[in-house]
């Protein structure tokens, strides 16, 4: 299937157009990027794979993530460089022995929290799995930003497909809470052209005070309940998603209560960092056991 290609040169274009005509430009270059997005989720998540521009030499980034760890820009050699490790930097690449703090700040430029979404390597073969399996479950490291990519692939289904709903679980509520609202961090970050074509998103705490988002153009949603069976057996879900699964004592009965909804056509992905539980015997498949 052929996509329509966005250029830089489209985009400089727009400029020449009245207020009320960029507007339908914009928009119209978000719809039919939407068509290539909701058919590949990974040409979404890739910047490299986007329109270059001046801004954006390496791609314009379409998922944005929050990362409140302090990362600076050097302005010799426009590296990144996480803050305990300018000084360093500086010695190595640079040859400033034990820089002063004068030094540091006039070397270095920090860089906003909200960062462009880092596609590694190992995503691809992950994604690929998470299509693919109807129960889906991840070991991970806090390196691996597993929990980012499993709620980006949510926000992906419900912002470009119709009538989904995933529900995210976590330990408690506050923290449930956080992971909806990664979800809506990712949407408000967008850019212009997508918002417009995406439409209207509504995000709130929810009833359960653990987070819920609502596509008004898809009519899909993503709700989040605490931990725990009783909060979601009512539902049928397209995916349930649980955060940190090995740390929830109740995950074991939670995936029994949704477990025949999710036999219907759903699906149920489960990530973790190590931690002997429930968990470990989903990773293994002897939860029959």
């Amino acid at each position: 299937m052929g996509y329509y290609t966005l250029t830089e040169e489209i985009l400089n274009s727009l400029s020449k157009l009245s207020p009320k005509s960029r507007r339908e430009a914009f928009a119209l270059i978000g719809r039919l990027e939407i068509e290539h997005i909701s058919d590949d989720v990974l040409y979404w998540l890739d910047s490299s794979q986007h329109v270059k521009t001046k801004n954006f030499p390496q791609g314009m980034p379409y998922v944005y993530t929050h990362d409140p760890h302090v990362l600076y820009l050097c302005n010799e050699c426009k590296i990144e460089v996480w803050g305990q490790k300018r000084g360093f930097h500086l010695e190595n690449s640079h040859e400033i022995t034990h820089p002063t703090m004068q030094e540091l700040r006039e070397y270095f430029k920090e860089l906003p929290t909200i960062r462009p979404y880092p596609v590694f390597e190992y995503m691809p073969p992950i994604i690929q799995a998470y299509e693919g399996t109807q129960f889906f479950a991840l070991e991970k490291s806090r390196d691996m930003t597993a929990t980012w990519l499993m709620v980006a692939l949510s926000t992906w289904d419900v912002l470009f497909h119709n009538g989904r709903q995933h529900i995210f679980q976590s330990q408690d509520a506050g923290k449930t809470l956080e992971l909806v609202e990664r979800a809506n961090t990712i949407y408000e970050n967008h850019p212009y052209f997508l918002k417009l074509a995406i439409g209207k998103v509504s995000f709130n705490n929810g009833g359960s005070r653990s987070g819920e988002m609502y596509v008004d153009r898809t009519r899909s949603e993503i709700l989040g309940f605490p931990q725990g069976p009783d909060q979601i057996r009512q539902f049928h879900p397209t995916v349930i998603f649980q955060d940190e699964a090995a740390f929830q004592p109740l995950a074991g009965e939670a995936f029994a209560a949704i477990k025949p909804a999710i036999q219907m056509g759903g699906k149920f992905v489960a990530i973790s960092s190590a931690n002997r539980s429930y968990f470990e015997l989903i990773c293994k498949d002897k939860t029959d056991d």
